[in-house]
């Protein structure tokens, strides 16, 4: 396994779960948190150093400067109060089926990179420009970091989850 020791992981599970009508954090996935869930998963990928952007009550967060902002506002908090890392992870919270090997063909990409049609998750490397902008997908443009293609086999890994019809079926699949 490669020495991810210089990359931060982080789950992203600032946001309101509104669709959802409860925090999607808590969710219970294969016995566990779904914030729990997506730590071990980039714990699998050999990260050592995972933690939480947003504010999931339990778990040592990375509190969002502008809390319900989306997902750029969290990347560039978690960018500011955890610098020195040489390349960051994020996930979103409500990506149950990723997988390591998924993630892998994005810590592949020296200078950083995301999916074609998905900006999350996403693996960013320095210099950073914390631009203003609000999505996810113009932030990563703004860091000169360009999206790879998914391999076909990973598609199911990028079903999110966010309202109980969506999870209901989440929950029935193999």
């Amino acid at each position: 396994m490669a020495d991810f020791s210089h990359i931060a992981g982080i789950v992203l599970a600032g946001g309101r779960s509104s669709r959802m009508g409860h925090n999607k954090a808590f969710l219970e996935f294969k016995g566990k948190p779904l914030v729990e869930h997506m730590l071990d998963v980039l714990q699998s990928v050999g990260l050592k150093d995972v933690f939480v952007s947003g504010h999931v009550e339990g778990y040592p967060c990375i509190v969002d400067d502008a809390p319900f902002s989306g997902p750029a506002e969290a990347i560039k908090s978690t960018l500011k109060k955890i610098p020195g890392y040489k390349g960051y992870l994020f996930v979103p919270v409500d990506m149950p089926f990723l997988k390591s090997q998924t993630l892998q063909v994005l810590l592949a990409q020296e200078y950083g990179g995301y999916f074609i049609k998905w900006p999350l998750p996403a693996y960013l490397t320095p210099p950073f420009s914390l631009t203003n902008s609000v999505s996810a997908h113009d932030f990563l443009a703004a860091q000169g970091i360009y999206p790879v293609s998914l391999p076909q086999d990973f598609e199911e890994d990028m079903k999110n989850i966010n309202t109980p019809q969506e999870w209901e079926e989440a929950l029935k699949a193999p």
